[in-house]
């Protein structure tokens, strides 16, 4: 079971190297990392008080998503960058890791080659705060 969630996560690391915002990334071992270290981190659903943006974009993806239901893993984690909140949404269906990034006001991040690198090593304080689906990630 470990070997193939282990492989799992690096198709889906691969995945993100495709696309992030459009632009490829530069370090594709920061971005494992990275990953890695969110299977890790605590869980906060008890604190489900979400900006009205995001309880909306949670009623899309269960919408969305609700016949993918036994494939699909979204997982919406809450962390900070550059002294702001910021709102990581991980979707194993999208073969874009890094396109469901925004700050606490719902405004979408873009990245830059540099940024999303600095991303993945400066952001901290990473919970998990939401999860749908029975996927396997």
């Amino acid at each position: 079971m470990k070997t193939t969630l282990r492989l799992l996560i690096l198709l889906f690391a691969c995945s993100i190297l495709a696309c992030v915002n459009g632009e490829k990334l530069n370090d594709e071992d920061t971005i494992q990392t990275f990953l890695l270290q969110l299977q890790s981190v605590p869980s906060s659903f008890e604190d489900n008080d979400f900006p009205e943006w995001l309880s909306i974009k949670i009623s899309e993806i269960e919408t969305i998503h609700s016949r993918d239901l036994s494939i699909v893993k979204v997982k919406i984690y809450k962390g900070e960058w550059n002294e702001r909140i910021v709102y990581f949404i991980l979707d194993t269906l999208s073969s874009c890791g890094f396109c469901e990034v925004y700050y606490e006001n719902g405004t979408k991040l873009s990245f830059s080659n540099n940024s999303s690198a600095d991303f993945c090593t400066s952001s901290k304080n990473w919970k998990l705060i939401y999860e749908f689906g029975n996927g396997l990630y």
